[in-house]
C-alpha cells in the first residue's frame, strides 16, 4: 500500500507544499527506483543464503522509518532523497516475500504466481484509494503526516506479523522447497531448451513503462488539466490495480490451461488499445471509469503470464531478479520519458492534448512489443520443437 499511496496525491504532497514543478512531482514517483538498483548487489550476495524472513523484518523496519521521515518538512531535495532510500528498502522486502512465497509453494507455476500477486497487487490498488481519502479528509500542511504516518504503520506491521510468524513459515518452506524442486527438475527435464530470456523481459518493460503512466502523469493530469479532486482521483486510478489483483489468480489459472505466452499476447494487445482510449475520454468521467475496467482487466493477465514465462527462460533466483530489474527499469525509463515528451510536447503548461499525445506514444510502444516478443518466443519455440 505505501508504494501508490502518494501517487495520485503529489499535487497536495509536493507542488502546493513546498512549490514543486508537476515535473518534479513525477520524479518523487519514480526516484524509489534508482534505490531499487542500489538493492540488486545485496540480494545477489545473499542469494545462496537463507535470509528471507530476516530481510523482511528488517527491510520493512528500515521502510517503515523512511517513510515517518518523508512525513517531516524536510523540503523537496531531502524528501527525494528520502524517496531513493526508500527504494532499497523496499526491493528488499518485495523480493525476500516473493522468495518465501516461491519456495513455500506447490501448485502449478501460472496458477501459483496469480495467487501470490494477488495480495500484492490489492496493496497497490488500495494504496492509491486511501492516499486520495487520507489527503481529501486533511488540509495540505497535515495531509504528509497523515499519510506518511499511516504508510510507516503498515510497514512496522509486516515486520511484526513477520516476526510473530516466523517460526510457522519456516516450517512450510522446509515442507514446500522440496516439492517446488522437484516440479521445476520435471519442468526443465521435459522441455529440450530453455525460452530466450530477452523477450519476456522486454514485455515485462513496456508492461511497467505504461504502468507508471497510471500512478505518475495519470494523476498530474487529472488534477491539473481536468480538475478532478483527490478522492476520484484516487478511485480512477486504484481501479485498474483493484481489477488487476483480483484477476491474476484466474489469469494464472488460464495461462496453466491453454498456455502463458497466448494469454500474455492477447492479454497485451487489449492493454495497449486501453491506453489508446485513455488519449480521448479523459475529460468524460463515466467512459474513463470504462477504460480504466479495460485497462484492470487486461493487465490482471501481464503479471502472471509474464512471470510464468521467465521462469522458464533459466534458473529461478536469477530470472526473477532479472525480472524485477527489467520491470522496475521499465518504470523508471516511462517516468522519464514522459516527463521529456511532455515538456518538449506542451512546454510548461501542457495541455491535454500533450497528455494525449503520450499515451497514444505508450500505447504504440507497448503495442510493437507485445507483437515482436511474442513473435520472437513463437519462433523460439518452434525451432526447440524440430530440433527435439
Amino acid at each position: 500500500m505505501p508504494d501508490t499511496m502518494a501517487a495520485p496525491v503529489v499535487k497536495e504532497l509536493f507542488m502546493d507544499r513546498y512549490g514543486a514543478s508537476p515535473s518534479a512531482a513525477q520524479v518523487f514517483n519514480g526516484i524509489n527506483l534508482l534505490g531499487a538498483f542500489a538493492a540488486l548487489p545485496l540480494l545477489w550476495l545473499v542469494r545462496k543464503r537463507d535470509h528471507s524472513i530476516e530481510l523482511v523484518i528488517w527491510g520493512s523496519a528500515a521502510d517503515a522509518l523512511l517513510l515517518g521521515c518523508m512525513a517531516l518538512p524536510l523540503g523537496i531535495e531531502w524528501t527525494m532523497m528520502i524517496r531513493g532510500l526508500e527504494g532499497v528498502t523496499d526491493v528488499i522486502v518485495f523480493a525476500a516475500l516473493f522468495d518465501i512465497v516461491r519456495r513455500s509453494s506447490a501448485i502449478r507455476v501460472a496458477t501459483e504466481i496469480g495467487i501470490a500477486s494477488t495480495p500484492l497487487l490489492l496493496g497497490l490498488g488500495m494504496g492509491a484509494m486511501v492516499g486520495g481519502f487520507v489527503v481529501r479528509q486533511s488540509g495540505v500542511e497535515s495531509s504528509a503526516l497523515w499519510l506518511f504516518c499511516l504508510a510507516a504503520s503498515l510497514s512496522v506491521t509486516v515486520a511484526v506479523v513477520t516476526f510473530i510468524a516466523r517460526d510457522t513459515i519456516k516450517r512450510r518452506l522446509v515442507a514446500g522447497s522440496v516439492i517446488v524442486l522437484e516440479q521445476h527438475s520435471s519442468a526443465l527435464q521435459g522441455r529440450s531448451s530453455p525460452d530466450p530470456m530477452w523477450p519476456s523481459l522486454a514485455m515485462t518493460f513496456s508492461d511497467r513503462a505504461t504502468g507508471g503512466l497510471i500512478t505518475g502523469t495519470l494523476p498530474i493530469a487529472l488534477s491539473q488539466i481536468l480538475g478532478y479532486s483527490p478522492l476520484v482521483r484516487g478511485l480512477l486510478v486504484g481501479l485498474p490495480l483493484v481489477l488487476m489483483a483480483l484477476g491474476t489468480g484466474p489469469a494464472g489459472w488460464l495461462c496453466d490451461r491453454i498456455g502463458s505466452l497466448r494469454v500474455r499476447v492477447i492479454a497485451g494487445l487489449c492493454y495497449a488499445a486501453g491506453f489508446a482510449l485513455l488519449s480521448v475520454v479523459g475529460d468524460h468521467p463515466l467512459p474513463l471509469s470504462v477504460v480504466m475496467v479495460i485497462i484492470g482487466l487486461s493487465g490482471s493477465a501481464l503479471f502472471s503470464s509474464s512471470i510464468s514465462l521467465i521462469i522458464r527462460s533459466g534458473p529461478t533466483t536469477m530470472v526473477l531478479g532479472a525480472f524485477r530489474g527489467a520491470g522496475d527499469l521499465g518504470f523508471l525509463c516511462g517516468t522519464a520519458l514522459s516527463v521529456l515528451l511532455l515538456a518538449s510536447l506542451g512546454g510548461e503548461s501542457p495541455t491535454y492534448a500533450s497528455y494525449a499525445s503520450v499515451l497514444l506514444i505508450f500505447a504504440g510502444f507497448h503495442f510493437a512489443t507485445t507483437l515482436i516478443a511474442g513473435a520472437q518466443l513463437t519462433l523460439a519455440r518452434s525451432r526447440t520443437s524440430g530440433l527435439g
